[in-house]
């Protein structure tokens, strides 16, 4: 009888939970990638450079809310799957050059002249409401060892970026599709601590990016000594699509308990140059309305992303 009730209650330890030597008993955290719902707050910078010699930067910082859950596709075999919203906002300063619109004369043209910019000069503008909404999918599977399990992971991304200008919200949006591919290492700092960092990177797919100009409206332009007044009547929105570029992410999370964690993070997208693409430009001067067409491209522009999020998580 004795003997059956030993074996009873050894039954009822789970044996995943512990390893034991003579005399004690010590916890382990489980290491592999933890199933679940957790939501997280953060704050962060945000620059997105164009680079060279007319070099602009929009940055701040950025508020971000974030829910990750995840689930077992095979409990034997270690395979998860993994869904992510996340979003970013704040307002932003705008730090690059300026140039005024100007006229010159042209015969071809039906009012007798052709726009053109004038010299650029550094420039300014600040408050502008900038955020983004990004969404993944993702499929991996762990690989747990006594001290280190190792959780190789892909799937796919949408992004989502607004850019205020200049008092206009949504002035600039863009669209990312990209395939991510990425690796997290876990171990136990204590009998109720991990530590994990995670490695990605992301190859951009397919970017669509939108200037609406249409949203400046119209506006007078005074006469100089070398031309008229004029008037710009409106601009046509421009759109662009990305074929290169590529993202990197980095983080170090460390769950203090099975509910909260704080994690450190970097992001950095590089996306190449687009196509030219054109767009048109109405003007009118001494009464006389002209269109003029005029070549724009989405320049090569790098982002830097980096910031602390606070997670909870619960099942």
């Amino acid at each position: 009888m004795n003997r059956l009730l030993l074996a009873s209650v050894i039954a009822l330890i789970p044996s995943s939970v512990f390893a034991q030597t003579p005399g004690t008993a010590v916890v382990v955290p489980i290491l592999a990638t933890p199933k679940g719902h957790e939501v997280g707050v953060g704050l962060g910078g945000y620059d997105y450079v164009e680079p060279g010699d007319l070099r602009i930067s929009i940055h701040g910082a950025k508020f971000a809310a974030e829910y990750t859950g995840t689930f077992s596709l095979n409990q034997r075999q270690h395979w998860f799957a993994r869904a992510t919203a996340r979003t970013a906002m704040g307002r932003t300063t705008y730090d690059g050059w300026c140039a005024p619109w100007l006229i010159v004369p042209e015969s071809a043209s039906p009012n007798g002249y052709a726009l053109d910019l004038g010299d650029f000069s550094p420039c300014s503008e600040g408050g502008g409401k900038d955020w983004y909404l990004e969404g993944r999918a993702l499929v991996g599977k762990d690989f747990v060892g006594q001290r280190w399990a190792w959780s190789p992971e892909s799937g796919l991304g949408v992004r989502h970026l607004s850019n205020g200008f200049a008092g206009l919200a949504g002035f600039r949006t863009e669209k990312y599709l990209y395939l991510p591919v990425g690796l997290t290492v876990r171990t136990a700092i204590s009998s109720r601590s991990v530590l994990s960092f995670n490695l990605e990177y992301d190859r951009l797919l397919r970017g669509w990016q939108t200037t609406r100009n249409s949203l400046l409206g119209s506006g007078d332009v005074p006469a100089t000594s070398t031309a008229p007044a004029f008037t710009l009547d409106g601009f046509d929105d421009i759109s662009f699509d990305q074929h290169g570029g590529s993202a990197l992410r980095a983080s170090a999370k460390y769950q203090v308990n099975k509910n909260w964690s704080v994690e450190p993070y970097y992001v950095r997208w590089n996306v190449d140059d687009s196509a030219v693409n054109l767009g048109s430009i109405t003007y009118t001067v001494n009464g006389i309305t002209a269109t003029e067409q005029l070549g724009f491209l989405e320049p090569v522009n790098f982002t830097n992303e980096f910031g602390v999020k606070f997670g909870f998580r619960f099942f």
